[in-house]
């Protein structure tokens, strides 16, 4: 029996570094953009938003873009001014209207029922998403709709920390980039395996033949697990890497509710099984690979006659094996590289991954901005 675990844990750490050797490979092909202008409907789902949105709306009014866009801003029923903040701007600024989340599918619930309301307010084909408590460039739009072919269906867009405030931020903002970098190479052999609410878009032609409702029951599934329904419809997706499509998301200096996002991102792993096969796979052996790694050298603290010492070569190889996917990455995507933040992400990496992965079995008492999924 200890072998039959050791040999599953082997592989499991084998499929790891393989997939990290791929990510390193696939981030060395470079992207394009194209000439591309369309009229956008860009779409944003707030709940109790009072403090973010004025921000939101004065980087929106900024852009700078010569076709058309409107801004269709859900009211995900908030308790503070949000609603107020909305009207009092679409009154002003024409490119601005106001949605209630009641108007979304009733079938729906949380974020997912606020944003079918604004898709279906929409005029335009192509739908840009982003989140209230983040920050756009002036070119955000522009350069996101560059990156619509004739034939392109999704495009995954960045988010990302420039400026961390204290330790929990730096390791957000590794761990978002880290990400980010994993998304740009399996999109870049076809097999993209996340996308993120706080930068996507896509057409609405898609949106109406896939729709939520198959996506219901999940706590997130606006981006990632919708994403991999497209992917299964033969969508076309691809990801922008151009800094300038690059939002700047909302920073966690708090460890709690860090963790709460953390761990509602982490609620798609468990089904993933039944929307890409091969990424499901990939996120246990992740799992497996970092809870065995980080728990050897403390039993072996604990216990040294269990010292396994090809744990230290295991170690080695996969501090070089992401080091590198980071480095890679960073340059491809035109990012300050900060060896000392991923050196701290690196070593609180592995109990984070263990802790994420049992976090995610409790995802049913963690709602979107308090609500709870029912």
């Amino acid at each position: 029996m200890y072998l039959i675990i050791l040999c599953f844990i082997l592989l499991c750490i084998a499929i790891y570094f393989l997939s990290l050797i791929t990510y390193i490979i696939a981030n060395l092909k470079n992207n394009n953009l194209y000439k591309n202008s369309s009229p956008v409907s860009v779409i944003i789902a707030v709940k109790n938003g009072e403090e973010s949105l004025p921000g939101l709306i004065i980087d929106l009014q900024n852009q700078i873009y010569k076709d058309k866009y409107e801004c269709v801003i859900v009211d995900d029923q908030s308790s503070d001014n949000t609603k107020k903040i909305i009207q009092e701007i679409a009154k002003n600024d024409d490119r601005f209207h106001y949605v209630s989340s009641l108007e979304g599918n009733p079938k729906l619930s949380l974020k997912k029922r606020a944003l079918d309301a604004g898709i279906k307010y929409s005029h335009f084909e192509i739908l840009l998403f982003t989140d209230v408590d983040c920050s756009l460039k002036s070119r955000w739009i522009a350069s996101m709709m560059q990156s619509f072919k004739d034939d392109t269906d999704y495009v995954i867009g960045v988010a990302k920390i420039t400026h961390p405030k204290n330790i929990i931020s730096i390791f957000q903002k590794i761990d978002l980039m880290m990400m980010q970098i994993i998304g740009r190479a399996t999109s870049n052999i076809h097999l993209p395996f996340a996308s993120i609410g706080q930068n996507q878009a896509y057409k609405k032609n898609l949106y109406n033949q896939i729709g939520f409702t198959k996506i219901t029951d999940s706590i997130q599934g606006d981006d990632t697990l919708f994403m991999q329904l497209c992917k299964k419809n033969n969508a076309v997706i691809r990801f922008n890497d151009d800094p300038n499509s690059f939002i700047e998301s909302r920073m966690e200096t708090k460890l709690f509710t860090f963790l709460k996002q953390r761990i509602r991102w982490s609620a798609d792993a468990k089904v993933m099984w039944n929307y890409n096969k091969i990424f499901f796979l990939i996120l246990i052996s992740t799992f497996i690979s970092n809870l065995t790694l980080w728990t050897i050298p403390i039993v072996s603290i604990l216990n040294p006659e269990f010292a396994l010492p090809y744990f230290y070569l295991l170690f080695l190889i996969k501090l070089i094996l992401e080091l590198t996917l980071y480095i890679v990455g960073s340059i491809k995507m035109k990012s300050h590289i900060h060896i000392f933040y991923f050196l701290f992400w690196f070593i609180l990496e592995m109990p984070y991954v263990a802790l994420m992965g049992i976090g995610s079995f409790f995802i049913k008492y963690i709602g979107w901005k308090g609500q709870i999924s029912k």
